[in-house]
Parts: structure tokens; sequence; C-alpha cells
């Protein structure tokens, strides 16, 4: 797919023969990485994360390429800190969801837990990232959940979120309080809480007028109109992009056009192509057989991570492969809802197949590691 997109450029300034690199270096990675002792990473983690927190200050005083500061140079070589922060934040927050589970209160391990995520989260928000700042957001969830926090007090610190979410209209608002109830009833919540909740969940759903003023930039505000009207919200633009993206999708058809045929990609219709709209390419070249098998795939793997998961006593390493499968999950769910139009647009590339070196590396990195666990701690 990748050499189907940089058809148009020879040699070392190819997107494909430059994502061979990366390649050849994340494999390295990968085998260095089974050689690695586990008990360092316990050991060390809480150090690794104060040096992620370095490393992403020091990213705001660099040189910006195209409006963000997410990369610090080294000659030649840029790296990009928040990528490897995906695996250091998995480790830290799996040495203290196993260190403190059983020392504080549900909501206390929700609090602290949230606080070591939001740091980075927000300095990389503020680069601005947000489409990785909401992955290492949305990573925290599955892991407070598989360390044994109740359901219901995860739904507390839930639901308000989504409340902001759903008061961008007024209709649906309305239809989100009336299920907000039903769940708050099912989830056996006594009366007063859920008062409690209702009031709480209306008060935040009033705090979307004020995100949308003074916290969204203009372009994130294009990219949500986008979403509910591409052809209008932004015509020369991301909405463009998601429009392009839908005719590449539906023109593949069962088994697409043939490699290197895709007119989408070839002929430029389709601007990002090489990495947030890759499985447009990719569908419109090799059709849907294509991307169920590679949806298929990745299903098959991740459930084989949480197999492994539930059979590993050593909390560590269980939360750590359940925190790797959800940053690889949560990519695959966000960037597959992005190229068809029902989340915005927000530059999440698909593992191992989008183009990008730090990335690349990263996802590898993130098996490696699962893959050492199995071998080690089975």
């Amino acid at each position: 797919a990748l050499n189907s997109t940089s058809i148009d450029t020879l040699g070392s300034h190819s997107v494909f023969y430059k994502q061979i690199i990366w390649l050849i270096l994340a494999i390295l990675f990968f085998i260095l990485t089974q050689f690695l002792r586990l008990q360092l990473l316990y050991e060390f983690s809480y150090i690794m994360y104060i040096v992620l927190i370095f490393l992403l200050m020091i990213t705001h005083l660099m040189p910006e390429i195209n409006n963000s500061s997410r990369w610090i140079f080294f000659g030649p070589i840029n790296f990009q800190p928040s990528e490897l922060g995906k695996i250091i934040i998995i480790i830290t927050l799996a040495r203290f969801l196993s260190d403190y589970k059983e020392t504080f209160t549900d909501h206390q391990i929700i609090i602290f837990s949230g606080v070591v995520v939001l740091i980075p989260a927000l300095l990389i928000a503020l680069q601005p990232d947000y489409g990785t700042s909401i992955i290492y957001i949305l990573s925290l969830l599955p892991m407070l959940y598989w360390c044994g926090i109740k359901t219901k007090n995860l739904l507390i610190w839930i639901l308000p979120v989504i409340s902001i979410l759903a008061a961008y209209k007024l209709l649906v608002f309305s239809i989100w309080m009336v299920i907000l109830i039903m769940v708050l009833f099912l989830m056996k919540f006594k009366i007063n809480q859920i008062i409690l909740n209702f009031t709480i969940n209306s008060s935040f759903g009033l705090l979307t007028p004020l995100i949308w003023d003074n916290l969204l930039h203009e372009y994130h505000k294009k990219r949500i109109l986008s979403l509910i009207n591409p052809q209008e919200g932004d015509a020369l633009g991301i909405g463009y992009q998601l429009f392009q993206s839908k005719v590449a999708i539906g023109s593949g058809g069962i088994l697409g056009k043939g490699l290197g045929e895709g007119t989408q990609s070839y002929l430029r219709f389709l601007p990002i192509k090489d990495s947030d709209f890759i499985l447009s390419v990719i569908s419109e070249e090799m059709g849907l057989f294509a991307i169920l098998l590679i949806t298929v795939s990745f299903i098959f793997l991740l459930y084989n991570n949480i197999d492994y998961a539930q059979r590993i006593f050593n909390k560590f390493h269980s939360l750590s492969i359940v925190g790797f499968s959800s940053i690889l999950y949560f990519h695959m769910l966000i960037n597959m809802s992005m190229v068809v139009g029902i989340f915005p647009v927000i530059g999440l590339p698909f593992p191992f197949i989008s183009y990008g070196g730090s990335f690349l590396v990263s996802c590898f990195i993130i098996i490696a590691i699962i893959n050492n666990i199995v071998n080690n701690d089975m």
C-alpha cells in the first residue's frame, strides 16, 4: 500500500523506502527486547516516567513542523517522544496499579492514576497532538477495570465526559439524559446517588459551549462540523479528505482495483494517504476482503493477548499486556472510524501499516514486550 502511495516519488525520497529503513530498525528493537529482563521495566518505571515528562517539555522548545512541536531533533534524525511514551505510561500505570490497588479505595486509585496519565497527556495536547493524548487517556480505562475497579465506580467518572460530548445538540443531550437515568437504575444505584449523578451530568453538559468557544481551535471545529456534514463542513479541507476517503473505500468493492491501480491515491485525490488514511488506499486497491483480513488478524491478536493476560499470575505483567493491547486496539478502532467518517480526524495512524517511523518502532516494541512476558511468565 505504501509503495502505491509513493509511486510519484523516487529512491530515498519515497515514503516506502523510508518505511523499509524504519522497519529494519523496528525488527532490530524487537529482537533486542527479547533479551530484556522484565524486572528492569518494573524497577525503572517511575524513572522512565520522569524522563518522559522531561522529553515532552523539550518538544515545546523545538522548531515546529506543520504548526506542531512533536519532535526532538538530533541532526538529520527526528524523534517523537510521545510514541515511546505510550510504552512508558503503560509500564508506569501497571506498576502503580499492581502495587497500590489494595492500599487505596477505588476512587483514590482512579484519581491518582488519572493524574499520572493526565500530566503527559496535557503536555502532548499542547504540542498539539490530541490524538495521542486521547490514546493515553483511553488506555487507562481497561487497566482500571482489569485491576479490579468496580464498574459502578468507573461509570461515575466516565458518564460526565459522555454528557459533555452529547451536549453539542439539545435533542441528543435529551436522549442521553434518558439513557443515563436508565443506566443508573440498571446498575442499581441508590435514589440519592441517581439524583446526584443526574445533577452532575446535567451540569457537565453545560460545559460544552465553553469548551467549544474557548478550548477548541478553529480547525478542530471544522473537523467536528465536517464529521456531521463532510460536503458542507469544510469542502476543501478535512471535509474533502473524508469525502475522498469514502469514495476510495466504496470504489474498491470486494476485491479492489489491483495494486497501484487506485485512482484516489495515484491521482492525489486523497491527500493524507500515507499515514492516517492508508486503509482507504488498501480498500480501494485490495477491496473489502483485505480490510476484513486486517481486522480479523488484529482481533485475533488482541484476543490472544487478553487470554495470556488472564493466565498470568504476575499482576504487573498481566496489566502491562492489557495496557499494550489497549494502545493497539484504540489505534485500530479510531483510525478505522476516521476513514469512514464516524469519528473526527485527529491524526491517529493504523498500527504496523501507516507510515511513521517512531510509531512503527513503538508498535514493534509493544509486541516484543508482550512476547517477552508470554515466553517468560507462562
